[in-house]
């Protein structure tokens, strides 16, 4: 990875965007080095005993929030890769920061690890340092995240991995409460579902009283682990059927998401680049944990041409028609607030910078908001970011924006030759 990567400038912010937060945002899990602090900003020390900061930056969906990372005891080039936010839950974001040498961060002991706690009228945000996990296990995309307000304000960090036996996996688990590591093996029982699973795409914390979480094979199905259960097995939900045949293979979150909100699950899935009169089509389905079955929520077809031949309909009709126009246009995310909404990414080449972020209302099969999206740092098979329902809890940086100089002479974060600002639509 190039030090200019790590080091790429955060995008635009806009006076507007110190409004107060919106109930679920699309951030960047990528973070950016930037010495500017607002009513988020929580100030923790490293494993080496350096003082280290970490600033929400929130804007409105369908445009893309992120987070800066900064340490007045540091160089810049002590980070040696990109800041990663890992995973949210309720108040909590889990953080991965590489303080090594450039590249060395694949290394799980290369990284520090921090759990940030939204703060509220009351207290401040804070970070927490995560002792090191027992050796090399720490993958981003194998970690959970599990809130339990009502075990004394504790959480639990979870990490899966596969113990190289079909059906068997090593559960590594983080509580707050002792502020210790431990393992324990765990089973996946039928024979048939052993083979089904591959590898998690992603993590979703289910909740309730069993303090569910699931590792999601987008292709597949979920292994449900019962983290507050004294029990060493796993549960196995299977995904809906697909949209249309399909080989499994390649990048799922490129046309599949997957959210647990208000006790649903909620499953997305889009197919474009199609053979008939659609140009692309999707269906969602949701289900409780509870549940033997999906059932399907919403269907969303989208022609090719409009229908209408007179001109006046036809510029109406496409108008409101959530067309996607680039060929590598996906990365759905299902909204965590605006319930049937889904975030899909616009975009014409990989090596693109500049997109289009779409909110598309599968209920109505309507377009809802359309955002100029901008990134320092091209995306490749990657997305620019997730669902997240954090906002919600941090607290408002009206009238504390900026509370630091930053080195940086422009007022805005970010190139000036970004996206202008996004024009919404309802």
């Amino acid at each position: 990875m190039s030090r200019s990567l790590v080091l790429a400038r955060p995008p635009l912010l806009y006076p507007d965007d110190l409004d107060p937060p919106p109930a679920s945002i699309l951030v960047d899990p990528r973070g950016y080095i930037d010495d500017r602090t607002n009513a988020t900003t929580a100030e923790g020390v490293t494993g080496s005993g350096k003082r280290i900061r970490v600033t929400f930056w929130m804007v409105s969906p369908p445009r893309c929030s992120c987070f800066t990372v900064y340490s007045p005891d540091l160089e810049e080039s002590a980070f040696g890769g990109i800041p990663m936010l890992l995973s949210t839950e309720d108040d909590l974001a889990l953080l991965r920061l590489p303080i090594c040498r450039l590249g060395r961060d694949g290394v799980a002991w290369n990284n520090d690890h921090f759990v940030y706690h939204a703060g509220d009228e009351n207290k401040p945000p804070s970070l927490d340092l995560i002792p090191r996990a027992p050796g090399r296990v720490f993958f981003d995309e194998n970690v959970g995240l599990l809130r339990c307000r009502d075990g004394g304000d504790m959480y639990f960090i979870a990490i899966l991995c596969w113990a190289y036996c079909q059906g068997k996996y090593k559960l590594h688990l983080y509580s707050s409460k002792t502020d210790t590591w431990s393992c324990k093996i765990m089973y996946l029982a039928s024979s048939e579902q052993k083979l089904l699973y591959t590898y998690p795409s992603k993590v979703i914390t289910i909740g309730g009283e069993l303090g569910s979480i699931g590792w999601v094979d987008l292709w597949r199905g979920i292994l449900v682990c019962d983290v507050l259960k004294d029990s060493s097995e796993l549960r196995y939900i299977p995904l809906p059927p697909p949209l249309v045949p399909r080989k499994l293979k390649g990048p799922p979150l490129y046309v599949r998401d997957i959210i647990a909100v208000e006790g649903y699950i909620k499953y997305f899935e889009m197919c474009s680049h199609i053979v008939g009169p659609e140009a692309w089509k999707a269906v969602t389905w949701e289900r409780k944990d509870s549940w033997d079955e999906w059932k399907k929520d919403s269907v969303i077809e989208v022609p090719k041409y409009p229908a209408h031949t007179n001109p006046d309909q036809q510029e109406a009709e496409t108008k409101n028609l959530p067309i996607l126009n680039g060929f590598y246009s996906g990365y759905p995310v299902l909204s965590h607030h605006d319930i049937g909404v889904v975030y899909i990414l616009d975009r014409h080449g990989l090596e693109d910078t500049n997109v289009t972020v779409l909110a598309v209302d599968m209920s109505k099969q309507t377009l809802k908001g359309v955002a100029d999206c901008y990134s320092p740092r091209p995306l490749l098979y990657s997305s620019v970011y997730f669902g997240s329902g954090i906002s919600k809890h941090l607290l408002s940086p009206r009238g504390n924006a900026a509370t630091e100089p930053s080195k940086h002479k422009t007022l805005q974060f970010g190139n000036q030759g970004g996206p202008t600002k996004n024009v919404q639509s309802e």
